[in-house]
């Protein structure tokens, strides 16, 4: 137990806070759902490969593969209900980043989870970040629900790619989808990439107009986010959670395969 304040109670006009306020409805028991978002074998099912220490004051260690690890320290270890931590060292000079994570029981077997996330002093200079992040926690949250609908209480292994180009975001795009053929791809569709590519084949979930969804069957059950992005250059990105007794395997040998093919595609390509 702790008695720090909820950070998704902190006033919402707070000039000097800038936070990036969700909530998801997921499948599972207040304890099923605390196991994916408060352990790190859990939060590596919907968001990135993590190690939690599951009391105040233990570390927070989340794998953003090319991008690099995060450090934080537990704030907040109360099972199933509160789960939170702050990072310190994200940037020079800059204040703490706190994220918190709520499960709420709700009623047929779900749970509400609510997530806040950023910064609560001096959040206007770094208003750009709290962008970034809001499209990664948006993403990772859906991820929780389809893990808890499809997968519930499987690990899974993680594939994480990134590849700047030279070209800008919508020509890029297009020509990843042409090269994988999922061009004319659109949600409910059963698809499969070309020969040559690497194994990828499932359901499409979602499709946005940079990126794509796909709940897989190969290379193993999972799912698997293709996306392009424009941050200091346009960058694709691969990002997947694969499931099953082999799943962290089928990732450890995908992982190569996805950034050989892209490097050999796009030969502007080199890593962010």
């Amino acid at each position: 137990m702790t008695d720090v304040p909820d950070l998704a109670d902190h006033p919402a006009d707070d000039a000097d806070a800038v936070l990036v306020r969700l909530r998801a409805t997921v499948r599972g028991t207040p304890e099923e759902v605390w196991w994916s978002v408060a352990t790190g074998a859990g939060i590596g099912t919907w968001y990135v490969p993590a190690k939690v220490q599951s009391r105040v004051g233990g570390a927070v260690v989340t794998d953003h593969g090319p991008f690099g690890h995060s450090h934080g320290v537990v704030t907040a270890y109360d099972p199933p209900r509160r789960f939170a931590y702050e990072e310190r060292a994200w940037g020079q000079e800059v204040p703490p980043w706190r994220t918190e994570v709520l499960v709420e029981p709700g009623p047929g077997g779900v749970c509400e989870v609510r997530l806040t996330s950023g910064l609560t002093t001096d959040g206007p200079r770094y208003r750009d970040a709290i962008g970034l992040t809001e499209e990664a926690w948006v993403a990772g949250l859906r991820n929780l629900r389809l893990a808890r609908e499809h997968f519930p209480g499987q690990e899974a292994g993680g594939v994480f790619v990134v590849r700047g180009v030279r070209a800008p975001q919508g020509e890029a795009w297009a020509a990843l989808l042409r090269a994988l053929g999922l061009a004319d791809a659109v949600v409910g569709d059963e698809v499969a990439a070309t020969e040559g590519a690497p194994a990828l084949a499932g359901v499409v979930e979602e499709v946005r107009p940079t990126s794509l969804l796909l709940r897989t069957t190969a290379p193993a059950p999972g799912f698997v986010e293709l996306s392009a992005h424009t941050w200091t250059t346009t960058s694709l990105l691969v990002h997947a959670h694969l499931f099953g007794p082999a799943g962290s395997a089928v990732a450890e040998a995908e992982r190569p395969r996805w950034d050989a093919w892209l490097h050999a595609r796009f030969p502007g390509a080199k890593p962010t």
